[in-house]
């Protein structure tokens, strides 16, 4: 039997979710792998550093919390890799952009994973304000001014294969629930609102850069309140966010939900949209690799500009066109539950573990 840890923060729900496959998948990893998985909460680099030292396994999967600092964490990290250098490390990174602070981690791991992964690895090796094409885009678009802040790094020469696609947080426990759960269409929420688009803007004290980019994005459908039914509105945390079962209620009953940008490039929302068989509508997702892969353009979802200068008149065609939308929504559903009947997360493991 081959043994694996997963040793990391606890703070958070991300977190929670990227741990969830190992617990649900655990009878199909150990049929499949003959793979046990263990896991030991550790908040800080130097814990983690700890628990390795403690227990024995053969592989180690490192979630650690994203405040820790990235040149602390190599030394720790050179340090684990010199104390197992038969032990394979695969580094789970918290960050929720494609790009990260950590890649200077990558000569003592095996894998360093990304819950979304430019499709182009050598994009890594371009220099984005604010560390990301994302970042970037809006630096140049809405002249941003960042101000130092930086969530990227430079990949060390020879090491950018290491760097791969790991699973999103649609693998979570609830949604796997949800899209499994019976349909009849007696039960099934009738689609009252035409676009859902409530968003968190952060915190009203400290205003991140995001807040304009979703602002706009709200701003972006006003065109289409005289004719269509549209809830939108941004938040902030603690204050003026819509209360949770306002904001499932909405959705459930929306054709469409719109998703933008924020923190990284995939949310919650995206995944939430797909199981309450509402359309995606989400800023193009076709620079980047994520699993499950449910950013099939005009397949599983409809790509708008980062910009949103189209995002309208593709509400409007899909609102107009419920045939196409349907074939979409679909689509989604099915795709994404294939994902989990094919133990995509397990094979996944598989290649992680056994056949690199």
């Amino acid at each position: 039997m081959i043994k694996a840890l997963i040793i990391g923060s606890n703070r958070d729900s991300i977190v929670k979710a990227q741990c969830e496959p190992f617990t649900y998948s655990r009878k199909q990893l150990l049929r499949q792998l003959d793979l046990k998985v263990q896991y030991i909460p550790a908040q800080t680099f130097s814990d983690i550093a700890e628990v390795c030292k403690q227990h024995e396994s053969e592989i180690v999967f490192l979630l650690p919390f994203w405040r820790e600092d990235p040149l602390e964490s190599e030394k720790i990290m050179k340090k684990i890799r010199e104390d197992h250098p038969q032990r394979k490390l695969i580094f789970i990174d918290p960050f929720a952009q494609a790009s990260t602070k950590y890649f200077n981690l990558l000569p003592y791991v095996d894998r360093l994973l990304k819950r979304q992964r430019y499709k182009k690895i050598d994009d890594y090796k371009k220099h984005y304000i604010g560390g990301s094409q994302f970042t970037d885009f809006v630096a140049k678009k809405w002249n941003y001014n960042f101000e130092g802040w930086y969530v990227g790094s430079d990949v060390p020469s020879g090491y950018e294969d290491r760097i791969g696609c790991g699973w999103s947080l649609g693998t979570a426990k609830r949604f796997k629930d949800i899209l499994f759960q019976p349909q009849f269409n007696w039960f099934r929420p009738t689609k009252t609102l035409d676009v859902f688009c409530r968003l968190s803007l952060g915190s009203e004290t400290k205003k991140e850069w995001y807040y304009e980019y979703r602002q706009a994005a709200v701003q972006a459908l006003e065109p289409l309140a005289s004719d269509y039914k549209i809830v939108a509105s941004g938040g902030f945390v603690g204050s003026s966010l819509v209360p949770q079962r306002q904001y499932f209620q909405e959705l459930k009953a929306s054709r469409i939900v719109f998703s933008p940008y924020g923190w990284g490039e995939s949310c919650w929302r995206d995944f939430e949209a797909i199981c309450y068989n509402c359309l995606l509508v989400k800023p193009s997702m076709a620079h980047l690799e994520v699993h499950p892969n449910l950013f099939i353009e005009g397949e599983t979802y409809v790509p708008v500009a980062w910009d949103f200068s189209d995002l309208a008149e593709k509400c409007r065609y899909y609102l107009d066109h419920p045939q196409e939308a349907n074939r979409i929504i679909k689509n989604a559903r099915q795709a994404y539950q294939n994902y989990f009947k094919n133990h995509e997360f397990v094979n996944m493991i598989q290649e992680l573990i056994v056949d690199r």
